[in-house]
């Protein structure tokens, strides 16, 4: 019996508050979503308070919340997350994975077990590695290195291909490395967002300190005009940049930098 392909997004909710006061769009807290359901493990504003309040920094133990809806129980994928592959797994096999996953990772770490760590995890062990996911993680661990990876989708106003002969990432807290070789993606948004699409690399290696601050180099021809996940960008044939979410972004075709939003 064939199995069904779902749909797995990434939900993503800028850290408000008065724990971060100005600094609130630098931390990101994020979910997953398979089918109707939500995946997340309670996020660093909860975790700080815990703190502020007095326990100490790896008392937290890690607990896996699920909800039904548009948008996860924390609000991360408030306008409808954004697609970053697919999969076949089913939900019993998806509850058991988050079991032996909070088994392995019982407290919650600042840097190193966070919600970034699961999301990127679960979403790895979803797609079996081939997914696409182009924000800065604050996590740890290897992925994906030299596999041919890709993936389309269509849901909700939003149809994706891409494909990739290698990438893998290196995390390691904030910092992060990223290679990938011939990678192409088209993309056409319609809700959430709006706009077309053709990112196409030769080859790119990135190094980035969270959302903070990251530098690119390499050979690319991305086009394209328009809003998608949660950033207004503009590119021709590599050129051009991007502000939102992820902060302030100019690229060419041979590199690129960005930076973080202060709001």
């Amino acid at each position: 019996m064939a199995r069904e392909t779902r749909v797995v997004k990434l939900g993503r909710k800028m850290m408000m508050g008065k724990i971060f006061g100005p600094l609130s769009t630098i931390p990101h807290h994020w979910a997953i979503k398979v089918g109707d359901i939500w995946y997340e493990i309670e996020g660093l504003d909860i975790y700080l308070k815990e703190v502020l309040n007095g326990k100490s920094w790896n008392a937290k133990r890690i607990t896996v919340n699920r909800s039904v809806g548009n948008y996860a129980k924390s609000g991360a994928g408030y306008y409808g997350g954004e697609v970053v592959g697919t999969t076949t797994k089913t939900d019993k096999e998806i509850s058991e994975w988050i079991n032996k996953w909070v088994k392995d990772h019982a407290n919650y770490n600042l840097l190193l077990k966070n919600c970034h760590k699961f999301a990127i995890d679960l979403m790895d062990w979803l797609t079996d590695g081939m997914y696409r996911c182009e924000h800065p993680a604050h996590a740890s661990g290897l992925s994906g290195f030299f596999n041919f990876s890709g993936f389309s989708a269509n849901d909700e106003g939003n149809a994706i291909a891409s494909c990739s002969v290698a990438q893998g990432r290196a995390r390691l807290g904030v910092l992060e490395g990223k290679l990938q070789i011939v990678q192409g993606t088209a993309q056409a948004v319609c809700g959430p967002g709006l706009g077309l699409f053709l990112d196409a690399t030769v080859a790119e290696a990135k190094v980035s300190v969270g959302n903070i601050f990251g530098i690119r180099g390499g050979l690319n021809g991305n086009t394209g005009l328009g809003a998608r996940n949660g950033n207004i960008e503009a590119h021709l044939l590599g050129f051009g940049g991007k502000i939102g979410a992820d902060g302030i972004e100019i690229n060419t075709p041979i590199g690129g930098v960005h930076g973080c939003s202060i709001m």
